[in-house]
């Protein structure tokens, strides 16, 4: 049974930290003040979230432990005091409880692809910008992206059915669009996946005390396909 509003999603394993945001010396790395000492910290998004991972920021940190690091990015609060779960490694098992019985990590051909279920296959995307109430995806261009939903596209011209998953980790979205500015090769797949007959799901989240709670899911936005160029 998929999961109902309200209900926990994900628990992460503590302790958890509260600490300042210093600075992102590189993608992966951000070093944060923590009761006075730095420390770095590994932040496992491929986005570039330059409205989150900012000076002066707060976050929350888990220990783990890496080669230059020894805690995790768990959440990042953004300017409007929202909090933002910013840990990508949680979106297949988030992903998997709304897709009860799909199998994981599908090879086709030289890609894979997150899930199958039964004859559908289901790509999942990481969501964490939202401007205006919009939820937009991607935040840097992705060309991994855009040949994943190619991929899906052949898919079904070969018979099968396909989805895409966009799991919103903020809870101020209001609906969901491509980012036509960022990335408009993604973004004009994405609207050929639809127009296509591809099947999108949104679902929503929020933060909380080191929980990440399902909070519904949400449409796309009016006007999402004005620059998608006709089938």
């Amino acid at each position: 049974m998929a999961p109902a509003v309200g209900d926990v999603v994900y628990r992460f394993e503590g302790p958890l930290r509260l600490v300042e945001i210093l600075d992102r010396p590189n993608r992966f790395l951000v070093r944060v003040l923590d009761g006075g000492a730095v420390r770095h910290c590994h932040l496992h998004d491929p986005g570039r979230l330059p409205e989150l991972v900012r000076r002066g920021a707060r976050a929350v940190v888990r220990p783990t432990r890496g080669a230059k690091t020894d805690c995790s990015i768990t959440a990042v609060e953004a300017p409007n005091g929202v909090w933002v779960v910013a840990d990508s490694r949680i979106h297949s098992d988030v992903a998997s409880l709304f897709l009860g019985g799909a199998r994981r990590e599908v090879k086709v051909g030289n890609h894979r692809l997150d899930f199958l279920l039964g004859d559908m296959y289901v790509e999942v995307k990481g969501c964490t910008l939202v401007v205006d109430g919009r939820a937009m995806f991607p935040d840097a261009p992705t060309k991994r992206g855009t040949e994943h939903l190619r991929l899906l596209r052949s898919l079904m011209r070969a018979g099968y059915r396909a989805k895409v998953v966009v799991l919103v980790m903020r809870p101020d979205a209001e609906c969901f669009m491509p980012n036509w500015a960022t990335d408009p090769s993604f973004s004009r797949e994405f609207a050929m996946f639809v127009k296509s007959g591809g099947a999108v799901d949104v679902h929503r989240f929020r933060y909380a005390d080191g929980y990440v709670i399902y909070d519904g899911d949400i449409d796309l936005c009016d006007g999402w396909d004005r620059e998608a160029p006709d089938l």
